[in-house]
């Protein structure tokens, strides 16, 4: 895997935690747009517009491209860890869900925080990031 995907995938591991407040956080946004300013100083009114703030809000969460982009990284994250042996998320956990710990994969081999050797790990969080950045569909090569 190149270092560049390594590293999207790792930085989207590091927010996993907070994927549900982003994704609450957009949808408040969408549902609680601010106003435009009108610039129509003095006109008339607009004529064919219609009122259905509800409609379109609803409209426009099920089709807001950064919302479904949320949710579908957050799924694909879930997916992994339910595919993942309970080492693998162990892993996964302490590397990048804590805030910064500042712990290495040799750092829970040598604490036995994982009960696996080095390389063991290191192939463990190998392809679990392989298995992310697929479901990503993000070039692994």
């Amino acid at each position: 895997m190149r270092r560049a995907i390594q590293h999207a995938v790792e930085d989207i591991l590091r927010d996993y935690p907070k994927f549900p407040q982003y994704i609450k956080e957009r949808e408040q946004e969408l549902l609680h747009p601010t106003p435009d300013p009108d610039d129509n100083v003095g006109g008339g009114r607009a004529e064919n517009k219609r009122k259905d703030p509800t409609g379109r809000s609803a409209i426009t969460i099920a089709d807001d491209g950064m919302l479904l982009a949320l949710k579908k990284e957050y799924k694909a994250i879930d997916d992994c860890l339910d595919d993942s042996g309970e080492i693998t998320t162990k892993i996964i956990q302490e590397l990048y869900f804590k805030p910064h710990t500042g712990k290495r994969i040799v750092d829970l081999c040598e604490q036995h925080i994982i009960p696996v050797s080095t390389t063991k790990a290191y192939d463990l969080r190998n392809q679990f990031l392989e298995k992310l950045a697929k479901k990503l569909h993000l070039d692994v090569l």
